[in-house]
């Protein structure tokens, strides 16, 4: 079971997100910066729309994967920083990660909150005759956060055409997002749609793994 903390409203809360997610990049860093040689790899990523912002920061290394994110929506704004272990075993099937998770909470019309819980995520990549497929699910108890997404990459063109949806106590949406990789760099140009709030949204990625 997670345990809430509820938190007084103030200017320092967003003050408090950053640095929860500061905090977060610096521990992230520590795992993969210096060691490049020897980490599987990073992903980042940044959407924005009229309505929503969000960024994702996920390093692996070996059987450990730190993550980081940030959300800015409609009510309010919701920080998370992660750090998950792969289990040894169903790895035929799906990669599996289990850790700890701590989020924070910013409310416009709440208390806020930071919440201390767990991360559960599940994912698995194809190889395919035109790329590849990969699947993921991603279970927290923070907010009963989770998230979906299934996303093919034509290696040849490099496109890839994702679906994806998520949800949690104060946040849902279903996208979908079409990415052109930039030559052979780890950096893509994403165009998508978010069907709830009926809206165009744009944003980069980078992914080394």
């Amino acid at each position: 079971m997670n345990t809430v903390y509820p938190v007084k409203t103030s200017s320092a809360l967003d003050m408090r997100g950053l640095r929860l997610l500061a905090a977060g990049l610096l521990c992230g860093s520590a795992i993969w910066v210096g060691q490049t040689a020897r980490a599987d790899g990073a992903f980042l990523q940044f959407d924005l729309s009229q309505t929503t912002s969000n960024a994702t920061m996920s390093i692996a290394r070996g059987p450990l994967t730190f993550g980081a994110g940030a959300v800015d929506y409609d009510g309010g704004r919701a920080y998370r920083v992660s750090a998950t272990y792969k289990l040894p075993f169903g790895q035929d099937v799906a990669t599996v990660k289990v850790g700890p998770s701590v989020g924070l909470v910013v409310a416009d019309d709440a208390e806020d909150t930071v919440d201390l819980g767990l991360n559960l995520v599940a994912e698995r990549y194809i190889p395919t005759d035109f790329g590849s497929l990969f699947l993921l699910a991603d279970f927290d108890t923070n907010e009963s956060a989770w998230f979906v997404l299934a996303q093919g990459t034509n290696a040849r063109f490099g496109l890839s055409v994702e679906l994806s949806h998520g949800e949690s106590d104060n946040y849902a949406e279903t996208s979908i997002a079409l990415a052109k990789r930039l030559s052979d760099s780890p950096v893509s140009l994403r165009l998508g749609y978010r069907l709830k709030a009926d809206e165009i949204f744009a944003g980069v990625s980078i992914n080394t793994f």
